[in-house]
């Protein structure tokens, strides 16, 4: 009985590790960070006004001449005559 329940446990294994296979491998979730970055839309960047570097449109700061990297450059940008 029990090289029976031991002969029918090792077919299991096979059958499974063989399906396995054919599906394309691994039965693993991605990282959960790559399945975040795979669910966003790509977002829009925009240029600081001050010194022309790209940064998302999330993190730019707004202001009198156009959007900004940061408040310092938001300020000296104002400032200018």
């Amino acid at each position: 009985m029990t090289r029976l329940v031991l002969v029918l446990l090792l077919l299991l294994v096979v059958v499974l590790w063989w399906k396995s296979r054919k599906r394309g491998g691994s039965t693993q979730a991605p990282p959960a960070d790559q399945s975040q970055h795979d669910a966003q839309a790509p977002e829009t960047m925009v240029r600081c006004a001050q010194c022309g570097v790209h940064l998302p449109a999330s993190q730019s700061l707004p202001g009198l001449g156009g959007v900004f990297c940061s408040a310092a450059h938001r300020e000296q940008f104002e400032s200018k005559p």
